[in-house]
């Protein structure tokens, strides 16, 4: 995936779905390079490893090139710099909870939370308290 895609729950999910073993971003951050983007983009390539069981392998032109274990730990390079990773890959064919039910988990969420925002503008309304 580009790194932007790393973002996105659905295309993540997917592509272990259909048969990824190991998850591949490539990225060029250098827009971003004196930013806090680049270490935010690598932070949810851990939390991609975590909740997929993949390892994740982060190939940056600038930005912070790593191998994400499926437990969170990882190898980098710092930003800016040129050089190579060499590590031993695990594949992995089994899915996560997260891979499995990931998309029922999040519309379950996103139902409680408007069942709650609803439940609390009704309580309102019925104690006579302004709603805005």
């Amino acid at each position: 995936m580009i790194c932007f895609e790393i973002s996105s729950d659905e295309i993540v999910r997917t592509g272990v779905r259909e048969g990824g073993r190991a998850l591949v971003v490539q990225t060029n951050n250098a827009t971003y390079a004196t930013t806090a983007q680049p270490e935010q983009q690598f932070d949810i390539s851990r939390l991609r490893a975590r909740e997929t069981g993949r390892t994740v392998l982060v190939a940056a032109t600038t930005g912070v090139t790593a191998v994400v274990t499926p437990d969170g730990s990882f190898q980098t390079l710092p930003q800016l710099t040129s050089g190579w990773i060499n590590a031993e890959v695990s594949l992995r064919d089994s899915w996560t909870p997260a891979v499995r039910f990931g998309g029922l988990i999040d519309a379950a969420l996103g139902i409680m939370g408007l069942v709650a925002v609803a439940a609390g503008l009704w309580v309102r309304r019925h104690r006579g308290e302004p709603a805005g």
